[in-house]
């Protein structure tokens, strides 16, 4: 388990963007897929979703090599078995679901891995994963383009939260 902390100056994109400080977010950094990232840790109740909890992990890593389509599933992949693994709260599935919010940052994009995260909808049982490449270069983070309509609840909240992070890494 993965010791959350309030606050921490290391984390200083995450913790400064006003949307995970109004959600309470917690933040720790780990080692997934081999690429030290930020993580941070929101767990929010609402009855608007139905009375259910969602655990969701913001995840951002940063990486010199080439960000393609197979980076990226890869890195998605990790992140989402780590939000799996240290996700805090209710059993999956038994009014709770878990989000992992995969934000992989990089120079080097190309445009599989632009085409991969707009497009992806892979289904879990009461979990989400999202991708999401963020080009530093063109300062910009690409994301699904549409709202699946399995969770489509919860997705307002998942945009929201992208938004708000990646605004903070420009």
């Amino acid at each position: 388990m993965p010791n959350f902390i309030v606050a921490n100056p290391k984390f200083k994109n995450m913790n400064t963007a006003p949307i995970l400080k109004s959600e309470n977010a917690q933040f720790s950094q780990a080692t997934i897929g081999g690429i030290q990232c930020s993580v941070a840790y929101i767990k929010k109740f609402k009855w608007s979703w139905l009375a259910t909890q969602l655990n969701a992990f913001v995840i951002i890593g940063e990486t010199d090599a080439l960000i393609d389509k197979n980076a990226m599933a890869k890195f998605s992949s990790d992140c989402f078995d780590y939000a799996l693994k240290h996700s805090q709260g209710w059993p999956r599935g038994i009014q709770s679901g878990i989000g992992s919010v995969a934000i992989l940052k990089g120079n080097n994009v190309d445009q599989s891995a632009v085409q991969f995260v707009e497009n992806f909808s892979k289904k879990h049982f009461s979990a989400f994963e999202i991708p999401v490449v963020y080009d530093t270069e063109k300062k910009r983070a690409f994301r699904y383009v549409s709202t699946p309509l399995w969770g489509k609840i919860y997705f307002p909240f998942f945009t929201k939260v992208i938004d708000g992070v990646s605004s903070s890494l420009n």
